[in-house]
């Protein structure tokens, strides 16, 4: 009731129209103070947060590393790894030791268990038997036909020292290139390389001259070998690690044989140095393997398809261990000298002197050994890049006045075919580089110190074949 007479005096006083506006005004004063009020409040803070970062809430931090990737190949090789407990075996050598734990250590071997127990077998091996020389001792290998001086000089080097110095040489190839897949079985080979070296191994092969097919035999026998993917491949790079080597496992084993050897030289050149070897000459008959016996092989004939054309190697160089006058003296002792029915050069009356290939050959080695370039001494004998070295060595002798006879072969040749008419018997052909005979001394001296074999062949002239298309 109080407020019902409140209302009736107010519209007594003011009327109604008044009373209506004066509660307008009232309430537009009020929405006006709550205006004012929310201008001076301040705005709330805000800013955007990527997901990445409120995702810290609910997960871990990342860790980051490095993942070899020898750790990851077993994602895709469809492959049953074998699972070898690896126990440090008992060594004599110190150096064979550290091989082993070099093998438990490299991360190429994580993945490679079976190659990996292989090395272990062979280190063990050569620990046992690897004192002897890492160098053959058996006419018609290829090391054999080394100079004397630094023959023996390599000898001084054990055969399983040799082979880790092989070992350690493969290593730093390959991982050079980043072939680390091919490490493990280029290991193995290089391990196994000389095996034919062995004194329990020198049976029949190694009486031919053949070591390196002996250490294949080795090899074979040895416990996982046959098990290993690449055996084959490994086994060839054996067989023609002093030969025309194919593929990146066998170029690399003749490389790194290449280069322990120039190493072990060098080595063994400062510890001593090269020492003259009284009784030995300057040269030695180089035998080929592929004839033996013959009048073929006495006079250098060469028959067959073959002969119609000659090669054109390109040209080597060799300024690095060249060197003329030391290379004529290297050539001079084998003039009109017979090992058994064999020779490697002979004169003629008119001023001429024919020197075989072989002579050439077996004079760059002995160059190329004393200046230890052994890439050059450890060359197979068939192998192309000598063609190379011989073509340069003869381009070079060009150079100097009355040494080449140029008039009788072509530039771009180290020698020539020729036929030998002899005094008795059938006229033979052969392939020879002919000299002058002033470099060599009185060509008088050499036409009466010549022994009758060599007086039967009575003329030389050039012998373009039957065919020739070049």
């Amino acid at each position: 009731m109080a407020g019902d007479d409140v209302f009736t005096a107010l519209r007594e006083v003011f009327g109604w129209p008044d009373l209506f506006l004066g509660l307008a005004v009232v309430l537009a004063g009020l929405a006006g103070a709550v205006l004012l009020r929310k201008g001076d409040t301040a705005p709330p803070d805000t800013r955007e947060i990527a997901l990445g970062e409120l995702a810290a809430c609910w997960t871990r931090s990342p860790v980051y590393r490095t993942v070899h990737i020898a750790d990851l190949v077993h994602l895709w090789r469809d492959e049953q790894l074998a699972r070898v407990a690896v126990e440090p075996p008992a060594v004599a050598h110190p150096r064979a030791a550290a091989f082993l734990r070099q093998i438990d250590e490299w991360p190429f071997f994580r993945t490679c268990h079976e190659q990996g127990a292989v090395c272990r077998q062979l280190v063990q091996l050569l620990d046992r038997e690897g004192d002897c020389p890492s160098v053959v001792d058996v006419r018609g290998d290829v090391e054999a036909a080394w100079e004397a001086n630094t023959y023996r000089l390599l000898a001084q080097t054990t055969l399983l020292d040799h082979s880790l110095d092989v070992a350690d040489q493969v290593v730093r190839l390959l991982a050079d290139n980043q072939a680390w897949h091919v490490i493990p079985d280029t290991l193995v080979a290089a391990l196994a390389h000389d095996l034919g070296k062995l004194p329990s191994a020198r049976g029949t092969l190694y009486a031919l001259g053949e070591h390196p097919l002996a250490a294949g035999t080795v090899l074979a026998g040895v416990p996982g070998f046959k098990e290993l993917g690449r055996k084959d491949e490994i086994l060839r790079a054996i067989k023609l690690h002093h030969k025309v080597a194919d593929g990146l496992l066998g170029k690399t084993l003749k490389q790194a044989d290449q280069l322990a050897r120039q190493q072990e030289l060098e080595e063994g050149m400062a510890a001593g140095g090269l020492q003259e070897v009284d009784g030995k000459e300057g040269t030695a008959v180089v035998e080929d393997g592929t004839a033996r016996q013959g009048m073929k092989e006495i006079f250098a004939e060469t028959t067959g398809p073959e002969v119609a054309r000659e090669e054109k190697p390109r040209p080597l160089d060799i300024s690095r261990w060249f060197d003329v006058a030391g290379f004529l003296a290297l050539l001079k002792p084998v003039i009109n000298r017979l090992d058994g029915r064999r020779f490697l050069a002979f004169s003629m009356a008119d001023g001429l002197v024919y020197f075989q290939v072989k002579a050439l050959e077996q004079a760059a080695r002995q160059q190329a050994e004393r200046a230890g370039c052994m890439e050059i001494a450890t060359m197979a004998a068939d192998d192309p890049t000598m063609r190379r070295v011989l073509l340069a060595v003869v381009q070079r002798l060009r150079q100097e006045p009355d040494v080449i006879a140029r008039h009788l072969i072509r530039d771009s040749y180290f020698g020539g075919y020729f036929l030998l008419t002899r005094r008795f018997g059938k006229e033979l052909r052969g392939y020879y580089t002919p000299f002058h005979a002033e470099p060599f001394g009185s060509i008088a001296e050499m036409e009466r110190a010549k022994p009758d074999l060599l007086r039967d062949i009575v003329k030389v002239t050039p012998w373009a074949g039957e065919d020739r298309g070049d």
